[in-house]
């Protein structure tokens, strides 16, 4: 299914002359205000999984530098869900 939905973005975005941009690590600062206020649930889900992580979150955020204001965010919260949220996203960004 992933493999389907990639190839036909590829040929869409080919077929589409101004798509937006989706680089979200282009202003990295608003981004992350848009994103850090999500449920901890939501943060969970999408860092354990290896295929919204590797095909999705890293199409956003190429450059990690959004990734990288998440997880001092999630240390600075200093609660244990938070701290568990903090070291998926390390062992992502390593």
């Amino acid at each position: 299914m992933w493999d389907e939905t990639v190839e036909h973005l590829k040929s869409w975005k080919t077929a589409v002359p101004d798509l937006p941009e989706v680089n979200f690590d282009l202003t990295p600062e608003i981004a992350f205000n848009e994103i850090k206020d999500l449920s901890v649930a939501v943060f969970r889900k999408l860092l354990s999984n290896d295929e919204v992580y590797n095909q999705i979150l890293l199409t956003l955020f190429p450059e990690s530098k959004t990734l990288r204001l998440l997880l001092n965010y999630f240390k600075n919260k200093e609660l244990p869900i938070y701290l568990k949220l903090s070291e998926l996203l390390e062992k992502r960004l390593r």
